[in-house]
């Protein structure tokens, strides 16, 4: 769709929750609700009240990993009200329950199941996203991903794009598992939002400079240098934005699949695909042009092959695993699960974006070659 749909105001800086409040301005409002699960609250809760003083809010901070429709509506049956704001502070669940809360707030009688990209939300509260992981991007994408009775439920509506963004990197992680991981996923977002078939000369511009920014500051960032996370955190948002207004596409959709049946976290599923994926993509000229274009950038020989053996290079030097074997999975559970992970990666609606529509047989064959 050409059309584009960015955050209204983004801040960016480190420690910049002490000012905050005073940059918010009217935009918090007179009475807020703050969305933040228990462990950000531990951590950060002195930060988010001096971010918010002289702010009337609330607190719900019980929002689980991996939110359920049933939990959101709990939540807004027990802290409904008149709310001017909703601030998320933390990463993609927790963004995704504030969207969530937010909707419902502006419309009381609204079905979660039913938000989609057609039907405006008109939202009567201010919403507003504190990312306290360096990867998601859910605080500048229209996405929304809830659980329900067991299973995904990806829903979106531009409407519900953070209309302000605090870009803090002092709210970030230090844990190294967690660096890493969440890093890989901003980066296969801008792969991915780069060679969308939706993709465009705005969010081309968003997805090069995030790579650039990811594959160079990543591994610093791991070992926690402050640069490096402060430029890390400002390019997942980038990376967000991208793939908010192209997609995510075939490495997402193997992912899910492969993750979500043997537990392996986000990042580290779909990027272990991003390689394979770039591979089988590069068979679309345009694909094919923007892959050696990046590789070029990178000074990975600008070619294909370059860039690929560059991003295994990256997996090596931050301990990402290049194979499924690496990950300790057993190989007769691994092979006797391809045909179930098959038929749900090509349920995935992420695959529409791909610039390759595939088959059964090559999803399966990248499996087979990933072990």
């Amino acid at each position: 769709m050409p059309i584009i749909t960015l955050p209204r105001k983004i801040i960016f800086q480190r420690d910049i929750y002490k000012d905050a409040g005073d940059i918010l301005g009217r935009y918090l409002g007179k009475k807020a609700l703050v969305i933040v699960d228990p462990n950000v609250l531990k951590i950060h809760g002195e930060k988010i009240k001096e971010m918010l003083r002289g702010v009337e809010y609330l607190v719900w901070s019980e929002v689980p990993p991996e939110p359920s429709i049933d939990d959101v509506l709990s939540a807004y049956m027990k802290m409904r009200g008149d709310y001017t704001s909703v601030v998320a502070v933390g990463g993609g669940s927790v963004i995704d329950f504030a969207k969530s809360m937010a909707y419902l707030l502006s419309n009381p009688n609204g079905d979660l199941r039913s938000i989609n990209p057609f039907e405006p939300i008109n939202l009567t509260t201010t919403l507003i996203a504190v990312p306290t992981t360096s990867g998601t991007g859910s605080d500048a994408s229209f996405g929304v991903v809830l659980t329900d009775d067991g299973r995904k439920l990806a829903m979106g509506n531009y409407d519900l794009v953070p209309l302000i963004i605090v870009l803090d990197p002092s709210f970030a992680p230090t844990q190294e598992n967690i660096v890493r991981s969440t890093g890989l996923d901003a980066l296969v977002h801008a792969f991915e939002a780069l060679v969308a078939n939706t993709a465009s000369l705005f969010t081309d511009a968003l997805a090069e400079k995030a790579i650039l920014t990811i594959i160079k500051n990543l591994p610093l960032a791991i070992v926690n240098d402050n640069d490096a996370k402060d430029a890390m955190h400002i390019a997942a948002t980038m990376a967000g934005m991208a793939f908010s207004n192209s997609g995510t596409a075939m490495a997402h959709a193997l992912g899910h699949a492969f993750g979500a049946t043997f537990h392996i976290v986000h990042g580290t599923s779909v990027a272990l695909f991003l390689p394979h994926v770039i591979k089988f993509n590069s068979m679309d000229a345009t694909a094919n042009e923007k892959y050696r274009y990046i590789s070029k950038l990178l000074g990975f020989g600008g070619d294909i092959d370059g860039l690929i053996n560059g991003l295994l290079r990256l997996y090596r030097e931050i301990k990402q695993p290049i194979t499924v074997r690496e990950l300790g999975i057993d190989k007769a559970a691994y092979f006797s699960a391809i045909d179930s992970m098959t038929r749900k990666a090509i349920e995935d609606s992420e695959l529409s974006f791909n610039p390759v529509i595939p088959g059964e047989d090559d999803i399966k064959s990248i499996y087979d070659e990933a072990w």
